[in-house]
């Protein structure tokens, strides 16, 4: 059975219905004495209600009438339980497939534009008003970014102000130097009051409460992640820890994929500027010895000679041995695009070869060139 994040919600509806059901049963069954465990949490109070009405049920405390329907109770939380468990964990694996799905998003950016959007991201694919990205230098805490929802933009929860010209050190930041050392995530519900939070960013925010995760790539913390739901209600819960962790292993697997991505692009352009200035070196040196062992010619030669020629094996004669290769890609039916990379070359540089090949061989087209080398190497 597939069930999509909306039969979720709306089983997790009919479970909550279900557990006040029971609550009300085992309130009546135990009599006076029963005491609710949470007008709010009907998790805990059917968890209480369950362990209160079986302590009744295995001391004796209840008549014998209703010692059948409180068997039939206590059977029925349970099961009612299992199916709380089993919907909570398919909303979680929901939740983590979105969080995912946010982030694989990101991996076509440059690392620098990551940095830049990665904030507003957060905001969007997590219930936060705030988010914010800092990166970690050595022993030092600088934020980079900070996203607020647009509907609080120039009120006093932006203080992006303080953070474009902010550096901390992670020996006075004690919280954030737990999780870099730690690597892993932290909920501080009262960040004035925790002697481990350092009050001039805790002031400048004004958060009463937040949730942070480290950034992990290759084995190393290289930046952290702060969110939270300033004005109203900010209170915030272990899963919102959670949830911000999850988002950070994740940005930290594509970050680094990203980051290799572009060292890869530079050493590349760096072999393909040094091999074209190799083939530029080799062509002027070929062009000398060619023109100190020319000998003088009268008249030009006929299409039949030009075959000849290259059946003879003149053709290579008058090639460099780069063009030799370009023409032997040509004849392939390989682009430009296509040779330049086999060849670890710019695609401008193989217009270049095309077009001494074609003048050296007097011919005007790729296919009259490659129908003279597919005859030579008849």
């Amino acid at each position: 059975m597939i069930r999509t994040e909306q039969s979720v919600e709306m089983w997790d509806a009919g479970l909550t219905q279900q557990a006040h059901e029971f609550v009300d049963a085992a309130t009546r069954l135990y009599g006076p004495d029963f005491r609710l465990a949470s007008s709010t949490d009907i998790h805990g109070a059917l968890e209480g209600a369950r362990r209160q009405l079986g302590d009744a049920l295995t001391e004796g405390r209840l008549s014998d009438s209703d010692i059948e329907e409180a068997c039939h109770v206590l059977v029925g939380m349970e099961e009612l339980e299992e199916l709380g468990a089993e919907s909570d964990a398919i909303r979680r694996v929901g939740e983590l497939n979105s969080l995912h799905t946010a982030v694989v998003g990101l991996r076509d950016l440059a690392p620098a534009e990551m940095v830049q959007v990665v904030p507003s991201v957060i905001c969007s694919a997590l219930p936060f008003t705030r988010a914010m990205l800092s990166a970690i230098n050595g022993s030092s805490w600088q934020p980079q970014r900070l996203h607020v929802q647009p509907q609080y933009r120039d009120s006093w929860m932006d203080f992006s102000g303080y953070v474009d010209s902010a550096t901390f050190s992670l020996a006075e930041a004690q919280l954030e130097g737990e999780l870099v050392r730690r690597r892993v995530p932290a909920l501080v519900l009262t960040p004035e009051e925790d002697d481990r939070t350092l009050k001039s960013i805790v002031q400048a925010s004004r958060s009463s409460a937040y949730v942070a995760a480290p950034i992990v790539s290759r084995g190393k913390v290289i930046g952290l992640f702060h969110a939270d739901r300033p004005g109203g209600d900010g209170r915030l819960e272990p899963d919102d820890r959670d949830r911000l962790d999850a988002f950070a292993t994740f940005f930290g697997l594509v970050f680094e994929q990203a980051v290799l991505r572009e060292r890869i692009s530079v050493q590349r352009s760096r072999l393909v500027a040094s091999f074209d200035a190799t083939d530029a070196q080799l062509e002027r040196m070929q062009k000398v010895d060619g023109g100190l062992r020319r000998t003088p010619e009268s008249g030009c030669p006929s299409s039949q000679q030009i075959v000849e020629a290259v059946s003879g094996g003149g053709a290579h004669e008058g090639l460099t041995s780069r063009e030799r290769d370009v023409l032997a890609h040509m004849a392939t039916g390989a682009t430009n695009s296509q040779i330049a990379q086999m060849l670890v070359i710019s695609e401008g540089t193989v217009k270049s070869h095309v077009k001494s090949i074609l003048r050296k061989l007097r011919v005007s087209t790729r296919a009259a060139a490659a129908a003279l080398y597919a005859r030579q190497g008849r």
